[in-house]
């Protein structure tokens, strides 16, 4: 167009579209630019999916699949460049143990304490200790998913009655796996009886449920009927034990209202190794005589001394309950060599992990 007949109004509708180009193509860059910021930095983060896409037979987008091709050429670079770069984040850092030793050992576990209450005291102990050292731990939680990880495992082999005391086996981290060895090994037990009354828990512990007289027992008596409860024998469980009948546990069904009768609870198989009546002038002897006896008893796992001393006193016609017990030995674990509550402290405890450690190794080296 001539510049004679150019006007003010020819001018500004030619700056106003050259500016809308303008703009087109700045907004148009401005938005490549960061997609390709904001697509390389995702990239990072997702690196197996940046592969993916990166190596696509079909991209969905040209842009997409070089800015990730991109990416993932930087994060290759990165980690080749050498051991000096910054941008590895690996930590070389040693990782600091939950446990200075794992495996199994012996507690003595005192009166009036549950085998769970020793559980639950000794990991107390253990986590106090690794948190100490600078572990991560976390307490155990039945809800969470993918497992319980950085928890402190301690478990216990063969239950012990609140009121007996003795040898406990328990185990830490990777010797939990192995308490199942203990609950089908050979037991011994001091036991404490007396003759005159029963109770619905077998002990002294529970209501009395049943009378009667003992003037004719004698310790004779006793030693004629004790090897009919040698060997292999059926022993009726007492109601008040950690059995379960149609999915409960006894004691819960006991504490409920109900009776052995009700629950028909069947006798199953139990062996007894050995069982003596104790002098009353021997060192185990809890007693100064009849109505009250001790018995010494070596037995397979499963068996029930209250229920075996309740059988004894049927035998006798008459009844009796448990007054003591004592777990002398149980698998290889005698009493002499258990953990008192004395001593119960992180140190001790790893001490006895590896001596066990220590003595299973030379065991298996010398078979």
């Amino acid at each position: 167009r001539p510049w004679s007949t150019i006007n003010a109004k020819h001018i500004i509708v030619a700056a106003t579209k050259h500016l809308f180009v303008a703009m087109h193509y700045c907004f148009y860059g401005m938005v490549t630019v960061l997609s390709s910021i904001f697509i390389s930095r995702a990239a990072a983060y997702i690196p197996s999916t940046s592969r993916h896409l990166a190596h696509s037979s079909k991209p969905k987008h040209k842009l997409l699949s070089q800015a990730l091709m991109m990416s993932q050429q930087q994060q290759q670079h990165t980690v080749s460049d050498g051991a000096t770069n910054t941008t590895n984040t690996s930590s070389d850092e040693p990782k600091v143990p939950l446990y200075l030793a794992e495996g199994i050992f012996s507690v003595e576990k005192p009166s009036n304490w549950t085998s769970s209450d020793v559980v639950s005291y000794i990991r107390g102990i253990l986590e106090r200790d690794a948190k100490g050292r600078g572990a991560k731990v976390a307490r155990p939680n039945k809800r969470r998913r993918g497992g319980n990880k950085n928890v402190i495992k301690v478990g216990h082999g063969g239950t012990l009655d609140p009121m007996a005391t003795g040898v406990l086996v328990v185990g830490v981290g990777s010797g939990t796996k192995n308490l199942q060895n203990y609950l089908s090994g050979s037991k011994a037990y001091i036991a404490g009886g007396k003759f005159g009354e029963e109770t619905d828990t077998l002990d002294t512990e529970g209501k009395v449920v049943r009378t009667a007289d003992h003037d004719h027992v004698t310790e004779q008596k006793l030693l004629e009927v004790l090897p009919h409860f040698t060997g292999d024998i059926m022993q009726i469980p007492p109601i008040f034990s950690a059995l379960k009948k149609n999915g409960k546990k006894m004691y819960e069904e006991a504490r409920a209202g109900k009776t052995a009768e009700d629950l028909g609870i069947e006798a199953r198989p139990v062996v007894v190794h050995q069982l003596e009546l104790l002098p009353v002038n021997d060192k185990d002897s809890t007693t100064g005589g009849l109505p009250s006896f001790t018995l010494s008893v070596e037995c397979g796992g499963g068996t029930y001394i209250r229920s075996l001393i309740r059988d004894i006193a049927h035998k006798v016609d008459s009844c009796a309950v448990m007054t003591s017990l004592v777990r002398t030995k149980q698998g290889q674990f005698e009493l002499d060599d258990a953990l008192p509550k004395c001593d119960w402290n992180a140190e001790n405890i790893f001490k006895a992990i590896e001596k066990e450690n220590a003595n299973r190794e030379n065991g298996s080296n010398v078979s």
